[in-house]
């Protein structure tokens, strides 16, 4: 991997100083501390394939500039307007929008760009100066994922200047051919206190939303409704279908200690049969010069973004300049456009790892699901690395309790059976420079492979430097990361590799004590598994049976195709050794699952009501398919295989009466489609093995 921050690799720098540009934006946190100068406009993107200035990238009238994506089915238009044409309460003044339609399609109607300072605001009486664009093919790389190794990413970037009476803002502005992304840069040097965003995303009427009431554990019930009922705080991403095969995901990307994380509010409509929920005051507005009338809250479909906060009140995020924010962004297209999308890795910072040898992906299992108290058991813990032996996974999770007086005759007794061991932690514990390097140094001295971490439940800015800073020390002791009660995905995963995957939803843990329906299952493959690898702890077969203390809604074939639907590089299998035995045909599935993957095709369905996802691992295929509701037969095209071969294909299903599973094999090739009758909140799974 280039070592660079730039697009454009080599050359960048000659080619802004032709075009007048004398300032340089570090790109990433580490390049302000460590003084480096960057060379160029967009973050993440590594070694050069090809770069092209480019008339045809950008069109514009000097009130306005469209950006087309490499492939012509998106276009992103910033224009200039007076802010009275939008529907809010902006002060007078021109402000600057972002529009984006997809073939032909508005997904974004026109959304106020802009941030405010302390400083000063850049967001009203804004002119156009300049323009550069450039096409831009790039290669990165990520461990793991829906999609393993070296990954390319097509773009138009265009960089925009605008004066104001408060200094220079630059917009950059990125279209892929998977989505739209921006994010502001501020010149200068020394700190900024920056106060909010106007950023916000203007969904058009009669679109579908599938959203999650905001909570910095992301851990809230996913619903559908309409964009315009929608009232609240809603946790990033968030998902909108605005015309037939037209959907929209808004996320964030690249956030690190230099910021916080953030998420969106909207308001309640002013009439009708939803009640309003009253939103929080924000009294600071009063003592931020010019910033008083910069709150838009009666429109109904505007999404605006929202600093995480404290106590009800927003964070000031305390920045170094010269300053890149973190990318907002849409995902825009088609459900296999946003089902399959790696934008938001695409976006972020190249990886501070350069050594990634020791990072391995792998099935994991977990005695705490089953029995709350085992991890306090050693014998216990045994019992399940022998298990993991058996079935080839390739770690043990020992979670709370464990203990450190035998840990490491775990580790000896786990690895002598060619199983490694992650340790469970608590954030606090890990909370300074010093506390990192006494316990992480301690447990790779026992041979511990991974820690998991719990309990962080914040966005604001300290944490998310506390995230960089833990994954900078794992990473000097070789340590894997998972992170539980933590912010959603937002690209870390590509600067960390080693951050193997991340809880940030309600997953098979909630069962028994807090609402579960199938329908909340069925839309995290269009929302939360888009942004990065996915901690559900599926596979909890146990939860089915009449009388469980856990008991699900969801069939056993439903609970075994999760293994497949969500991608989790570590994917924790949360069930007994007990529960797996009963059920061989499962058992003998879970062995041959895995958790990375060569290549992933979303085969069909809808957000909320019906998934399947085929998944390639070699030259073998997994598909699994869930739905949510009444039974219905799902065919599944195979069109994803290779056309000149055939494969033995194996379906697991539920049997009648939903008690057990049942198998069936068959021939197919390429031209083939499977058929499956499916019960009530059911799924079922296939594993399409290559004849020689």
């Amino acid at each position: 991997m280039s070592g660079t921050n730039s697009p454009a690799g080599e050359g960048t720098a000659d080619r802004a100083e032709e075009a007048g540009e004398t300032d340089r934006l570090p790109v990433t946190r580490r390049s302000v501390l460590r003084g480096a100068a960057a060379v160029g406009p967009v973050a993440g993107l590594a070694s050069t394939d090809e770069i092209a200035e480019s008339a045809r990238a950008t069109s514009g009238d000097g009130e306005s500039v469209t950006v087309s994506s490499p492939n012509g089915e998106l276009e992103a238009t910033v224009a200039l307007g007076p802010s009275g044409e939008l529907d809010d309460d902006l002060p007078p003044g021109r402000v600057a929008t972002l529009t984006v339609c997809y073939g032909g399609t508005t997904v974004l109607e026109p959304s106020p760009l802009g941030i405010t300072t302390y400083a000063g605001q850049f967001v009203s009486s804004l002119s156009l100066e300049g323009q550069r664009s450039e096409t831009v093919t790039r290669d990165y790389e990520t461990v793991g994922g829906d999609e393993s190794g070296t990954q390319t990413l097509r773009a138009r970037v265009s960089t925009l200047t605008f004066g104001s009476p408060n200094g220079v803002l630059k917009l950059e502005l990125v279209a892929s051919d998977e989505g739209v992304a921006y994010r502001y840069r501020l010149p200068g040097e020394g700190h900024v206190l920056v106060d909010k965003e106007v950023s916000a995303f203007q969904i058009p009427d009669g679109s579908t939303a599938w959203l999650h009431e905001y909570d910095d554990h992301y851990e809230s019930l996913w619903e559908e409704t309409d964009a315009e009922s929608a009232a609240g705080n809603f946790g990033f991403p968030c998902l909108f279908e605005v015309a037939d095969d037209a959907y929209a995901l808004v996320t964030e990307a690249n956030v690190d200690g230099n910021y916080c994380a953030s998420h969106v509010a909207v308001d309640a409509p002013t009439e009708g049969d939803f009640e309003p929920r009253p939103g929080k005051e924000d009294d600071r507005d009063e003592i931020v010069p010019g910033n008083e009338e910069f709150d838009y809250d009666e429109n109904s479909t505007l999404f605006e973004l929202r600093f995480a906060g404290t106590y009800g009140l927003p964070q000031v995020v305390d920045a170094t300049l010269p300053l890149a924010t973190p990318w907002r962004v849409a995902i825009v297209g088609d459900l296999p456009t946003v089902v399959e999308s790696d934008l938001v890795a695409a976006l972020s910072d190249p990886p501070e790892v350069e050594d990634t040898s020791w990072i391995e992906p792998g099935i994991v299992n977990w005695s705490w699901w089953s029995d709350g108290d085992s991890p306090r058991e050693l014998e216990t813990q045994k019992e399940y690395v022998d298990y993991a032996a058996e079935q080839g996974w390739e770690y043990t999770l020992v979670d709370r309790g464990w203990r450190r007086e035998w840990m490491p005759e775990l580790v000896e007794y786990a690895n002598g059976r060619g199983v490694d061991i992650i340790a469970w932690m608590v954030w606090y514990d890990l909370d300074t420079e010093t506390k990192r390097e006494t316990l992480l140094s301690r447990l790779a001295s026992w041979g511990v492979s991974g820690i998991k971490i719990d309990y962080m439940n914040a966005d604001r800015q300290d944490r998310m430097q506390w995230y960089d800073d833990l994954l900078e020390s794992a990473a000097e002791h070789e340590l894997l990361v998972n992170f539980h009660g933590s912010t959603v995905p937002k690209g870390r995963r590509r600067t960390w590799p080693h951050l193997l995957t991340t809880e940030a939803v309600r997953g098979a843990e909630s069962y028994g004590w807090e609402e579960m329906p199938p329908s909340h299952n069925l839309a995290l493959p269009y929302t939360r598994n888009v942004v990065g690898p996915m901690d559900y702890t599926p596979a909890t077969l146990s939860s089915r049976y009449e009388g469980a203390p856990r008991a699900a809604e969801t069939s056993l074939g439903h609970e075994l195709a999760l293994s497949v639907v969500y991608q989790s590089n570590l994917q924790h299998f949360a069930d007994s050794v007990e529960s797996y035995r009963s059920y061989p045909l499962a058992e003998e599935f879970l062995g041959e699952v895995s958790a990375a993957w060569d290549e992933t095709t979303f085969v069909g369905g809808y957000p909320a009501e019906e998934a399947t996802v085929a998944r390639r691992d070699g030259d073998r295929w997994f598909v699994g398919s869930i739905i949510a509701g009444d039974g219905r037969t799902v065919t599944v095209p195979l069109s994803f295989l290779s056309d000149d071969r055939r494969y033995d294909a194996r379906i697991i299903r539920d049997a009648e009466g939903g008690s057990s599973l049942e198998a069936q094999e068959r021939v197919v090739t390429a031209d083939a489609t499977i058929p499956v009758r499916v019960s009530e909140n059911g799924g079922f799974v296939v594993r399409l093995s290559r004849r020689e």
